[in-house]
């Protein structure tokens, strides 16, 4: 400290250095410099440990949600409904990586308040306008698809302007925050205090009510609306199912019929060429089997555009449950936080516990890209991954014993090892190929 801030230390009694000091750090020493951050006592030792995987997860979700977004750009998936409210998940989660999860680990570590009188009022709004943005944001998406099922033939939601909605009235939401919260400027009375300041959030009756209020309008109340009506959007898939499979059952059997009895009528006119006759039975029968071609063709699109809206459900549900799922410990504890007083014995676990569940709460920004993933990667790709996966263990106990057998043991054989090498449906199996494609090589061979 420089001679001007020991003059003015001296001017200061010494009951309200005691007092200052013991509000900001916990501890009572002149010697210290609050314009300069200084870590929390309770998180000293583990710090390195929160801010690498801090650091972790921005990377992570950061690439991967840029990753989906340039997917999503790239085909051009924008045009449907479904994918443009997913890419303002994706911009919420960016926002949530960059700006929030870093300043959010900086006021968690850091005891006193060195970012000044803005960053105090506005901080709490834009660390909750994004988790509202994407809890409206999957609210829209099942209100819109569970319209979609019911009527294709209805208009969808018009998405920009839903999405445009969904971050003003998260703003709207967390107006009130600033009322609450007050700042007082430490270099307004002492100027060794200059840019240090005392930022204390005010939890009167009516703060306590509109927090309880936010948890039930901005976490309770759409997630309970999100489940009902993804369980309504699965029924109408069944039932759409169960007609289609009905329909279908009627078509292939009025194509048995047909088939039967084409085959009779050409069967009375074959003759001693059978070469000949057969191509021209061929050529007889032709028209029919085009047209019951064609209506397989129109039913097996019906049927694929159920299984194609049966995967979109079940990727989507498993979004918003993983996303409930991550942000539930922390709402639970902003909510118990109202009604447990925090002292200084008690305040190192606070600091620990709320740091780990900030963290667990935003893991919804790379599992949310990871199923995205999931989900448009093709069978044929998810097949190769999984025997990739094989093949590596497979590699890996081969390894181990040609190893065994260079010491001198003899490796354990599998059982029924010399059918497995003689059967080729198992060999094509195990290389990684499905059953049902070996067995119909094997059919035709």
């Amino acid at each position: 400290m420089d001679n001007n801030t020991k003059m003015t230390t001296t001017e200061v009694p010494p009951h309200v250095w005691a007092i200052i000091h013991e509000f900001l750090l916990g501890v009572n020493d002149k010697g210290l410099d609050f314009q300069k951050a200084h870590l929390r006592p309770s998180v000293a030792n583990i710090y390195p440990f929160f801010v690498f995987i801090y650091a972790v997860l921005v990377l992570i979700g950061v690439m991967s949600n840029m990753a989906v977004l340039i997917h999503i750009v790239k085909h051009k998936f924008y045009t449907d409904a479904t994918y443009c409210f997913l890419i303002n998940c994706v911009i919420s989660d960016i926002i949530q990586c960059v700006c929030v999860l870093p300043i959010s680990l900086y006021i968690l570590l850091v005891q006193n308040w060195v970012l000044g009188e803005l960053l105090c009022s506005f901080l709490p709004m834009l660390q909750d306008i994004p988790l509202h943005a994407t809890t409206l944001t999957f609210l829209l998406i099942a209100w819109d698809r569970y319209r979609y099922v019911r009527n294709p033939s209805k208009p969808r939601l018009p998405a920009c302007v839903c999405v445009i909605g969904t971050w003003l009235t998260a703003l709207c939401l967390v107006l009130p925050y600033p009322i609450y919260i007050t700042y007082i400027d430490l270099g307004k009375h002492l100027s060794s205090f200059y840019g240090v300041g005392i930022c204390i959030v005010n939890l009167a009756d009516d703060m306590q009510e509109y927090m309880r209020g936010i948890f039930l309008i901005m976490y309770a109340g759409p997630l309970a609306t999100i489940c009902y009506l993804h369980v309504k959007i699965s029924r109408e898939l069944q039932t759409q199912e169960g007609s289609l499979a009905v329909v279908m059952f009627e078509t292939r059997s009025r194509e048995s019929r047909s088939r039967t009895d084409s085959h009779s009528t050409t069967t009375d006119f074959r003759g001693s060429r059978a070469e000949s006759d057969g191509i021209s039975q061929f050529s007889r029968g032709s028209f029919p089997d085009r047209e019951g071609s064609r209506a397989r063709y129109e039913i097996y699109e019906s049927e694929l555009d159920v299984t194609k809206e049966k995967r979109t459900q079940k990727y989507l549900v498993s979004m918003v449950t993983m996303y409930a799922i991550f942000l539930c410990p922390l709402m639970v504890l902003r909510l118990a936080r109202l009604a447990l007083l925090e002292t200084y014995d008690n305040s190192g676990h606070f600091d620990i516990t709320y740091t780990a569940l900030v963290w667990f709460a935003f893991l919804s920004t790379c599992s949310t890209p990871l199923l995205f993933t999931s989900w448009q990667m093709s069978p044929p790709a998810k097949e190769r991954l999984r025997g990739y996966f094989r093949f590596s263990n497979r590699k890996l106990r081969q390894s181990c014993e040609a190893v065994i057998t260079a010491a001198g043991g003899t490796p354990a054989r599998r059982p029924r090892a010399s059918s497995r090498q003689g059967d080729p449906l198992v060999r094509r199996s195990e290389d990684g190929h499905s059953d049902s494609y070996s067995f119909h090589q094997d059919l035709v061979s």
